[in-house]
């Protein structure tokens, strides 16, 4: 747009609003570390986009499972409307839910969450070190991998494979990652997302 004199006025750029809703785990919650990967990855698109309005809600709860996720999403989400929303869950699932439910409820929740934006995706699960006669395996953990990556793959949604990036000595149990791996759980997820 030109002003008198050919003075190039600027056109403020409408404000793009954006609203994360993470659900997940404790690996998500991250209540026993200063700065889990969830708020890496909120002061990062707060920075980002600066003159934008954006919101990360981090809805991880120590212990849920996918089932837990399934009877909470709706409320949770319908009372924030998400522009993104993100699944972190499954290390739970690997003790107590089939591997047939497991995939199935992951269905269920692409499909909701599509209902509400096209940015979806799931984060690929992380163990340490525990041997398989512990309550988690690695190899339980790299079947339910297999599935959250299919259910992504299949319902085009975005898939973070973390399995690999994090070391033993990236956790403070086996289990929960330490401030080092929850830093390398948002540069996976930074590149994924292409930020």
């Amino acid at each position: 747009m030109e002003a008198e004199f050919g003075v190039r006025i600027p056109v403020p750029q409408p404000k793009m609003d954006k609203t994360y809703c993470i659900f997940g785990d404790s690996v998500a919650q991250a209540a026993y570390v200063k700065a889990g990967w969830v708020i890496l990855f909120r002061h990062y698109l707060e920075e980002k986009y600066r003159q934008d309005f954006v919101n990360v809600f981090n809805l991880g709860i120590g212990g849920n499972t996918s089932n837990d996720i399934l009877k909470r999403f709706e409320p949770e989400s319908s009372a924030r409307n998400p522009t993104n929303i993100i699944f972190a869950v499954g290390i739970n699932d690997t003790k107590t839910v089939a591997p047939e439910e497991f995939k199935s409820n992951l269905e269920k929740l692409a499909r909701l969450a599509k209902e509400i934006t096209k940015e979806v995706s799931f984060v690929g699960l992380v163990l340490g070190d525990y041997s398989s006669n512990k309550p988690f395996s690695r190899k339980k953990t790299t079947a339910f991998n297999q599935i959250i990556k299919k259910v992504a793959e299949l319902n085009d949604c975005k898939y973070i494979p973390l399995q690999e990036q994090l070391k033993p000595e990236d956790f403070m149990d086996g289990l929960h990652p330490n401030e080092q791996g929850h830093k390398k759980i948002f540069e996976a997820i930074k590149i994924v997302f292409n930020f």
